[in-house]
């Protein structure tokens, strides 16, 4: 049996893979229904957060999900602003594999906090495989700085959220790696779906 960080590297690993397999036949307009998709999804990503630290009963975990919030809660605007260089406007209906995300999420309650630290664990730690391979995307599209803040921005600051959460997972999951890690699969498989969704079109089945 591997251990619980080998599996959780293991699962962001395959996330970024997944993706990876689909950035070089990404067109412009796929790219901005990526950044449609990236609006949904992170729109509400301070809400989310502060529901996980207001659900988290372990100290180090509330402080941790509250200082997200506080980091994550503007980022749909980059993906606004991103479109606006477009010419593009948000779509005004939340996509499907967003409202599941959203409803996993607010699943979650007190008694299985660390599922969102293992969502978070893999969420965050993604970026930290595939900044080659998004940098080697924008740079075939041939994407001028203006619309590409959404990703450039998260390619930098998720590789310090990455690092720390997969600190607790190692100093908090240990005695508890079944809701650490059910977190971690469930995340990755929405995140899949949302990305697959966006980046090649197909939705979840």
């Amino acid at each position: 049996m591997s251990s619980i960080e080998e599996q959780l590297e293991a699962l962001t690993v395959g996330m970024a893979r997944q993706v990876a397999s689909w950035l070089p036949a990404v067109t412009p307009e796929r790219y901005v229904a990526f950044l449609d998709m990236m609006y949904h999804y992170t729109r509400r990503s301070g809400d989310r957060l502060r529901l996980a630290a207001e659900r988290a009963t372990l100290p180090e975990l509330k402080a941790f999900f509250a200082e997200l919030a506080e980091d994550e809660q503007s980022h749909y605007l980059l993906a606004k602003a991103d479109l606006a260089a477009f010419g593009r406007e948000p779509s005004s209906d939340t996509p499907r594999e967003v409202a599941d995300f959203h409803a996993f999420w607010e699943g979650i309650g007190p008694e299985r906090q660390l599922a969102f630290l293992g969502a978070l664990r893999v969420l965050e730690g993604v970026a930290g495989h595939l900044g080659g391979e998004a940098r080697q995307g924008l740079g075939r599209l041939g994407l001028e700085r203006t619309k590409a803040r959404f990703i450039l921005v998260h390619l930098d600051v998720d590789l310090e959220h990455g690092a720390r959460a997969q600190a607790l997972c190692a100093a908090l999951g240990a005695g508890h790696p079944e809701p650490l890690l059910e977190g971690a699969r469930r995340a990755a498989d929405f995140w899949v779906a949302i990305h697959r969704a966006a980046l090649a079109g197909e939705a979840r089945p």
